[in-house]
């Protein structure tokens, strides 16, 4: 059996079918944002501005395509970190940076089935100093996105602050699931770009 976040997904995490709709699990991966989580709506892809659609509407892992539009690797700065109470998940809140003044290109909630990597790798991932997507390629686990609805919230309390941008700033995103070459769901994660 495929290991899974419930008994009732076989899939590693729950999909958006069992789950609810985009909104709804947009909404509860981002809940420790606050309020900015209640402000999330979904929109259609063609009403994204082309900067912001161009590097959130493809298969592929931000941490890639971020490092690849700012021309150098992006860090991480964990601001929150917690395992499910079964063991099975690894949920964090993130931002990604570039550049010696930790310029803030992305703000992210995760959430990674633990229970298919072996433990070396878990542990590596609990440390929080390396993006998950460069993590993933350094020990070449090939995956690709699913993205599964594009998002837009104005930026508000925690997204103001650690994106460095003004209150009401509009931020474009999306809800994507990372899906392993054999079909495993490795992650769910929304994803929110302060600047283009």
């Amino acid at each position: 059996m495929k290991p899974s976040f419930s008994s009732a997904s076989a899939a590693g995490c729950s999909s958006v079918d069992e789950s609810g709709s985009v909104l709804a699990r947009a909404r509860a991966l981002t809940v420790g944002w606050g309020a900015g989580a209640r402000a999330l709506s979904t929109l259609p892809a063609a009403t994204v501005p082309a900067p912001y659609r161009t590097l959130l509407d493809h298969d592929r892992g931000m941490t890639a395509v971020l490092s690849e539009r700012w021309g150098e690797p992006v860090g991480v700065r964990v601001l929150r970190q917690w395992t499910e109470p079964d063991g099975t998940a690894l949920l964090r809140d993130i931002v990604l940076t570039v550049g010696p003044d930790a310029l803030p290109v992305e703000l992210a909630s995760i959430r990674i089935a633990l229970d298919g990597f072996p433990a070396a790798f878990a542990e590596q991932l609990r440390e929080g100093t390396e993006p998950f997507g460069r993590l993933l390629a350094r020990n070449g686990v090939a995956f690709s996105v699913e993205v599964l609805g594009l998002l837009t919230a104005p930026a508000a309390g925690a997204w103001t602050a650690e994106g460095r941008v003004s209150p009401g700033a509009t931020l474009y995103g999306r809800l994507g699931r990372l899906v392993r070459a054999d079909g495993w769901t490795i992650a769910e994660t929304v994803e929110l770009l302060p600047r283009a």
